[in-house]
């Protein structure tokens, strides 16, 4: 039997917020130190979503395959693998 969680059916038991916060925490950590002009970006996007009402979810799946591209070339697996994570269990 196939103990995965359905997505689509029900959040319940699934701390979807927990798991943004800790990456999320982890993508600040370089909009915070990196040169790269797409950190700069991201952090306006993000504010400007946040006044419209949108949450870091919502932040994070907009830019998927941007930070996944990032997060490769800097060769931050275990990141990445938090990313994949929340994408496949809460987006």
């Amino acid at each position: 039997m196939d103990q995965r969680t359905d997505r689509y059916v029900t959040f319940k038991n699934i701390d979807c917020d927990g798991r943004t916060r800790l990456v999320m925490a982890r993508i600040e950590d370089y909009v915070a130190t990196s040169d790269n002009p797409f950190w700069g970006y991201f952090r306006q996007q993000r504010e400007l979503a946040h006044g419209r009402g949108l949450d870091d979810l919502r932040v994070l799946h907009n830019y998927l395959p941007t930070l996944r591209e990032i997060l490769e070339e800097i060769d931050d697996q275990e990141t990445l693998e938090m990313l994949e994570d929340l994408e496949r269990t809460c987006m």
